[in-house]
């Protein structure tokens, strides 16, 4: 009579092809990520009369600042939004070295928008100073 030949366990079986798969994910999610461009979250942008800057680093904002543009000034107020904040300043006088600055402090989903409008106080009307934004790019 003829032995059957010797079978190794199911369970020693799969440990082989399961140790392949798990360093074949290991090795494409490290190439995935060392092949992955740097973030980043600062960046400055003006339009009209109205200057933005955001700091951070990577997707992180830690604040954004509003400034009139060089050489501008108005009598009015600044709005920022995007990205989780939403800020009216304070009606005043805004010339070159005033700031408006709003602090985040935490990540932002990639291609977030951070935005600030100037507007000045005229005669009782609030006229657009210009509108600007900055965008978060992982």
């Amino acid at each position: 009579m003829k032995r059957a030949p010797h079978r190794a366990p199911a369970r020693t079986r799969r440990l082989p092809r399961a140790a392949a798969c798990v360093t074949a994910v290991t090795a494409a999610t490290a190439l995935l990520v060392t092949a992955a461009p740097s973030a980043s979250a600062g960046g400055r942008s003006c339009a009209g009369q109205a200057c933005l800057t955001v700091e951070g680093t990577g997707l992180y904002v830690a604040k954004a600042t509003a400034t009139t543009t060089p050489d501008s000034e108005f009598f009015g107020h600044f709005h920022m939004y995007g990205g989780g904040l939403n800020g009216i300043s304070s009606t005043q006088h805004w010339h070159e070295g005033s700031r408006y600055t709003l602090a985040l402090g935490r990540r932002l989903p990639d291609h977030t928008k951070i935005c600030v409008e100037g507007w000045e106080h005229v005669d009782k009307k609030v006229v657009p100073r210009g509108r600007t934004c900055v965008e978060i790019r992982g």
